[in-house]
């Protein structure tokens, strides 16, 4: 399926209500190319894994950014040698694209994890999947955003989720979150209490340093949201206010699924409440660590541990044959729906 057949929404961008000055125009050939220098202030990472249906959409929508001065970085972990073959083909057209390939596999968050850290350098940092689409100015739109808001840690655009065919979903909204405005603990209460869209969210534009400094994805399940969680603590989450990215779903969202796909050996831990292994990664890392800083930086995080383990305290025994309360609340199980049934007939 080809680029084209993904139907971008017109109109100039807007950043919390303010136009993002001269996103939407293309600019010439001449300056693209003089944009592209060899130490480049913007890195894509792209994790890899057998990757071939919509690889090749994915690199052409990322190479026809209007914002030009960026590298890629593609790490392979792939057991398949076709995806790694097709960027190579690519790379050597394009030397904004670099190709690692893993020894041993990493699995999902050990190559993210590597793509950063083989990006060296750089003031903005993204994670592109080898199976999305992106509007042309979707990564301009993000750079201006962060020059001109010093304060930011993280910014994205209003995205859409389309299907296999590239097909939007219709009953699928774009999620839309800001913090432009809002005072430190206003902030944090936002992101830990009422924010969505964490897996959207990972996908946005990140100061380097930031991210650095918040661990980039722990060994743990769920994260990206620890890692917004983190991220809250230093500084704005703002938004582009327009869809500019397609995210693709190629499978339904499960914890099963999460454990297969995050780690080629699953950690000890990962076999305890996630609720409470979350909650206590980010206690220690944000609260106990000796750089947690002073007292009223590791009181905050503590409060943002615990405002986790309140919000999701709920999904305990999630998946099981028991069910989570939360999904009690929705009546979800199979033995939920037969009871529902049963009682509907009674009465």
């Amino acid at each position: 399926m080809n680029t084209s057949s993904i139907k971008y929404a017109e109109g100039t961008p807007h950043v919390c209500g303010a136009t993002v000055a001269g996103v939407g125009v293309t600019p010439n050939p001449a300056e693209k190319s003089a944009s592209a220098s060899r130490k480049p202030k913007v890195c894509l990472g792209m994790p890899l894994y057998n990757q071939t249906q919509f690889l090749l959409q994915a690199l052409n929508s990322i190479l026809s950014q209007t914002y030009r001065d960026f590298k890629l970085i593609v790490v392979d972990d792939s057991t398949d040698p076709a995806p790694g073959q097709i960027v190579k083909s690519f790379a050597a057209e394009d030397q904004r694209i670099i190709y690692f390939k893993n020894e041993h596999r990493k699995a999902l968050i050990g190559n993210k994890n590597e793509c950063f850290r083989l990006a060296g350098k750089v003031d903005y940092f993204a994670w592109v999947a080898d199976h999305d689409v992106w509007h042309p100015d979707w990564l301009e739109s993000m750079v201006r955003v962060l020059e001109t808001n010093p304060n930011a840690v993280v910014v994205y655009p209003q995205s859409v989720q389309i299907d296999l065919e590239g097909q939007r979903y219709p009953k699928k909204s774009s999620f839309k979150f800001s913090t432009e405005g809002l005072s430190e603990n206003e902030r944090i209460k936002a992101v830990c209490r009422n924010a969505r869209g964490y897996g959207m969210m990972i996908y946005g534009l990140f100061r380097a340093e930031a991210l650095l400094r918040a661990g980039i994805l722990r060994r743990v399940l769920f994260p990206d949201v620890i890692l917004m969680h983190e991220l809250s603590l230093q500084g704005d989450f703002l938004q582009v206010e327009a869809e500019l990215f397609y995210r693709r779903r190629t499978a339904a969202f499960s914890i099963a699924r999460q454990k297969q796909t995050l780690f080629t050996q699953k950690p000890w831990y990962i076999f305890l409440p996630w609720p409470f292994v979350n909650a206590a990664v980010l206690a220690w890392n944000t609260a106990f660590q000796l750089h947690a800083g002073k007292l009223a930086s590791r009181y905050r995080g503590m409060k943002v541990s615990g405002m986790y383990l309140l919000r999701y305290i709920g999904w305990l025994g999630e998946e099981s044959w028991i069910g989570s309360y939360r999904e009690w609340r929705r009546g979800r199980k199979p033995w939920m729906k037969r009871f529902k049934k049963r009682f509907k007939k009674q009465t």
